[in-house]
């Protein structure tokens, strides 16, 4: 299979996928194998190579047991257990011995007398063999299987991001999506009527810069939600799996974390730059980072990267990719309100207090200390969370990222190793 590490699953024979599917088991290295059908839906070559491998692997150490209903290649095994109706033994030996013991070698025959009287076929082997009827002497108490095999946490971070990368790129439908996104969003942006931009609003329309950076803000968090909301949902049936053999969650989240934030600060920087590039930059000059324009882009890339944690938060409360969708509405909706810049939450006693637990409301307000908006719609809210210097960009910053932490803290528990 070392030929075919670059092929998608979906392009593998089904001969390869069976083998696929047993190196997945093999990575951890088991000394107990139990396979079930792996060679069902096989042509004889594909089910004579499949079962060759088991055969390989028994000689290895390991041991294996296969369910099937393929009989071509019984000789391969050690050991055969007929199984008749309810479960009732009615052989167990070696293959060569089956005609011996059943009393001919055609196999319809035998299936046929096992479910025509499958007591009598288990009354006849244990008169066979009288010592499989006698009760089993007490197990010993199961020892400690220990713990799971420990990988590096940067070595887990690297594969699980590669991993992750590869499999955005290998979606293009879902890549070109990504990648049209923030074009579609900026041109939304870009609707709302004026031509001041970011710069002191005209009268005919005294709230245009204000409109500009709450749908500036508002596409910054769809960004982050859009790449994360079903990621964990769709994936936690292979994290459980994995996670079982030694995967760290951390590392895991940590993987998740870097390549999406990765990717929203890409697309946020495609927006933001759009925007700019039509409407113009802030005119009041930066606050900290020295250029207007990259200070924006730092609040708008930093929103993002916060909506995509606030994803994995609602992917990790989800237990169905039905109720992904519902979710994104409620996501994205509490964000416009709780932003401040379409609706006003400035001095309204409990909407302010609440506003302060949403990522779009210290995103909006670090993107409108950028710009000095207090200044730029005079008319406006005047916010303390939006005055025009380095201490109040850099507390509403700070905030964000601390809700981030608490965020990703939270999904760590929820993706926990239970038990």
């Amino acid at each position: 299979m070392t030929k075919h590490a670059e092929t998608r699953v979906d392009k593998l024979s089904g001969g390869q996928r069976k083998r696929a599917s047993v190196a997945m088991e093999l990575l951890t290295g088991p000394s107990l194998l139990i396979l079930d059908e792996p060679t069902s839906g096989l042509d004889p070559a594909l089910d004579r190579q499949v079962m060759s491998l088991m055969r390989q692997l028994a000689d290895a150490g390991r041991v294996v047991v296969v369910v099937t209903h393929s009989l071509t290649y019984l000789s391969y095994c050690d050991q055969v257990l007929l199984l008749a109706p309810g479960g009732k033994t009615a052989y167990c030996g070696p293959p060569r011995s089956i005609g011996q013991e059943m009393g001919t070698t055609d196999w319809a025959d035998i299936f046929a007398n096992a479910a025509a009287d499958p007591d009598g076929v288990h009354q006849a082997y244990l008169s066979r063999h009288p010592a499989a009827n006698k009760p089993a002497t007490a197990a010993s108490p199961p020892g400690d299987l220990g713990k799971p095999p420990k990988t590096s946490l940067l070595r887990q971070v690297s594969t699980v991001a590669r991993r992750q990368g590869r499999l955005i790129l290998a979606d293009r439908g879902y890549f070109i999506f990504l990648a049209l996104l923030p074009f579609v969003l900026a041109g939304l942006v870009l609707s709302v009527p004026g031509s001041a931009g970011f710069n002191v609003a005209l009268p005919d329309n005294p709230n245009e810069p204000g409109l500009l950076l709450a749908l500036t803000n508002l596409g910054a968090s769809f960004l982050g939600l859009a790449l994360t909301i079903r990621d964990l949902i769709g994936e936690r049936v292979i994290f459980r799996r994995e996670q079982a053999v030694g995967l760290s969650a951390t590392a895991y989240l940590l993987a998740k974390i870097i390549t999406y934030c990765g990717a929203a600060i890409v697309q946020s920087a495609i927006m933001t730059a759009v925007i700019v590039i039509v409407r113009g930059g802030p005119t009041q000059g930066a606050v900290l980072l020295g250029s207007a324009n990259f200070e924006l882009w730092v609040a708008v890339a930093a929103t993002a990267c916060a909506a995509t944690v606030l994803g994995l938060v609602l992917s990790s409360l989800a237990t169905s990719a039905e109720q992904v969708m519902p979710m994104l509405v409620i996501a994205t909706m509490t964000q416009i309100v709780f932003s401040g810049g379409l609706i006003p939450v400035t001095g309204r006693a409990g909407l302010e207090q609440l506003s302060f637990l949403f990522p779009s409301r210290w995103g909006f307000a670090a993107t409108a200390a950028t710009c000095n908006l207090r200044k730029l719609v005079p008319v406006g809210p005047q916010d303390e969370l939006w005055n025009h210097d380095a201490g109040t960009w850099l507390f509403d910053m700070g905030i964000l990222g601390l809700l981030s932490l608490v965020m990703a803290g939270f999904v760590r528990w929820r993706i926990r190793l239970k038990g």
